[in-house]
């Protein structure tokens, strides 16, 4: 490839190592770094804007030598083809590549798979939409380990507001242990609502800025969706619209089809943009699961990644639903669980997570809708706990 051209793309390289290196680095980050460092071959990582996976590839770009950190847009913006890049870079005697937004660069697989291949090269890749990255990523299943960066655990805000990392936990831990855990946790509560509201996500964290959740909205939306399919304005304005909704109502207030009744579109539209927002990491689909025979819940229940709701909701002039910041709090810490409702107009509980089930609820949450029911717990914000109540901050300690 073209010297200047390549020596223009390692001075752009240069600068952004220089802006976005920190001596503080988010624990969640340390934990992929150590991994990575342990582990051969590929590695992808996957995340929502503003996570920190650029933070992540700079600090391994500066730990190790003959290492390069490239920013895939850039390549893109002076039309240089990703398999030529890399085996030029290689034969300068650099043996580590660390490409960040990958998804800017159509079938990027294909080419890291020949590149790998033929070099055996370390490669570590990062990319806005997570399941989109790790479904193209599946090309290289056997020669990849893939990570997803969430938002901010609490475990992890606390450390950078006040400079002690609790320990992480299993479920099984909070459950065996919780008085001893609300111990550590206690002092800390009043962070619990700056945390929800403001603060999970490190880019908004760290740079203090009000509109840094529009600004990854407004970029997921117009880059990261093109990502996944092709789009076109409609798409685009019906995704503002449908996050507005999500953020401003009740989650047990969203569906599909009242989605569908307020853009003036068909269900089945809704359903699709509802996935490839949840493709590209803006919104979390919790999948139905019935209880009986005829329990059976079609629609999926659709959550945000923490403070996003806050954000939005005081951006479009109303107050966040606290029950929906609780259950977004709740479904990005504990993971994989599914949604309980019945076709009848009696209550079910909210998850279940394996073979538990949860109710999430404040502190006057009472426990009406798991009595009788086998491994089912209340999650509330209380700090005294009885035998079947979770405090909720405790899973903030979940990673």
């Amino acid at each position: 490839m073209d010297e200047e051209l390549f020596t223009r793309v390692l001075s752009n390289s240069a600068q952004m190592i220089e802006e976005h290196t920190t001596e503080k680095l988010r624990p969640a980050s340390r934990d992929i770094i150590d991994a990575i460092s342990k582990s051969r071959g590929l590695s992808v990582i996957a995340g929502l804007r503003g996570t920190g996976k650029t933070t992540l590839l700079i600090e391994l770009s500066v730990k190790n030598q003959n290492s390069l950190y490239i920013n895939a847009e850039l390549l893109v913006k002076y039309d240089i083809d990703l398999l030529d890049f890399l085996q030029h870079a290689y034969s300068k005697g650099l043996s580590m590549f660390l490409l960040d937004e990958i998804h800017a660069i159509p079938d990027w697989e294909k080419d890291i798979k020949i590149f790998y291949d033929t070099t055996k090269a370390k490669i570590v890749a990062s990319g806005s939409s997570a399941l989109a990255i790790t479904t193209r990523a599946s090309e290289l299943s056997r020669r990849a380990s893939i990570y997803i960066l969430k938002p901010l655990s609490f475990r992890e805000y606390l450390y950078f507001r006040t400079g002690q990392l609790l320990p992480k936990v299993t479920i099984d831990d909070i459950l065996t242990n919780k008085t001893e855990l609300v111990k550590k946790v206690a002092p800390h509560i009043s962070l619990f609502e700056p945390y929800l509201s403001n603060d999970a996500l490190p880019a908004a964290f760290f740079e203090n800025k009000k509109d840094t959740y529009l600004g990854v909205l407004s970029r997921t939306i117009h880059y990261d969706l093109l990502a996944l399919r092709e789009i076109d304005v409609h798409y685009v304005e019906s995704a503002f619209k449908i996050m507005k909704f999500i953020a401003t109502a009740e989650p047990a207030e969203v569906s599909y089809s009242k989605l569908a009744t307020s853009l003036g579109r068909s269900t089945k539209f809704v359903i699709e943009l509802a996935r490839l927002l949840n493709l590209s990491g803006i919104v979390m689909q919790i999948p139905p699961q019935g209880q009986g025979h005829k329990a059976i819940r079609a629609e999926d229940k659709l959550l945000l990644p923490l403070s996003f709701r806050a954000a939005l909701a005081g951006d479009y002039g109303t107050k966040p639903s606290i029950g929906g910041m609780r259950e977004d709090f709740f479904a990005q810490h504990i993971g994989n669980c599914t949604y309980l409702r019945s076709r009848k107009a009696r209550k079910t509980p909210d998850f279940k997570c394996g073979n538990r089930i949860f109710e999430v609820g404040g502190p006057s949450k009472k426990k009406t809708q798991i009595n009788k029911l086998k491994n089912a717990y209340l999650v509330t914000e209380s700090i005294v706990p009885s035998k079947d109540e979770i405090p909720i901050y405790l899973l903030g300690l979940l990673y």
